[in-house]
């Protein structure tokens, strides 16, 4: 019985040591993201625990004055003069591209035709995402099937 309770009590010590921190904010949300909480505490102006039409309002002008970038592929592929920012006839191009993205996406996952997305269409829609890092890599560019087989069988 002494043996049973020391292994248990080991396992439990090994899984505790290699539980990952509890991160503060949303559940998978970037360094330096504020957390829901964070963002209420600052725009909630009244106190009510959510944010209404004219303190949501507040929030996407903070959020517009930010300057936020552009993940670095969408940079790549809309930023034709390759300074690192977009001037208006790439902003519009970039805008065109990605409603017409959009879509296609809303063509291709509203089941329902209704124009939105429901939480199963969204998760459909998620679930069809490239993860980061993928994507089409151009003809001849990469490891073929091949070579991939020969380096498992070695």
């Amino acid at each position: 019985m002494k043996i049973i309770s020391t292994i248990i009590l080991y396992l439990s010590f090994c899984v505790g040591l290699s539980a990952e921190p509890e991160r503060k904010g949303k559940k998978g949300g970037s360094e330096g993201r504020p957390s829901r909480e964070e963002m209420l505490k600052k725009f909630d102006k009244d106190g009510d625990g959510k944010l209404s039409e004219e303190e949501k309002g507040e929030l996407r002008k903070v959020m517009a004055s930010r300057g936020r970038k552009l993940p670095p592929h969408l940079m790549e592929k809309f930023d034709k003069d390759g300074d690192g920012k977009l001037n208006e006839d790439e902003r519009a191009e970039a805008r065109k591209g990605m409603e017409a993205r959009r879509q296609e996406m809303m063509e291709k996952f509203d089941k329902d035709g209704d124009g939105k997305l429901n939480p199963e269409e969204r998760r459909a829609a998620m679930a069809a995402r490239p993860k980061p890092g993928e994507g089409k890599k151009p003809e001849g560019k990469g490891k073929k099937d091949g070579d991939k087989k020969k380096k498992t069988q070695d």
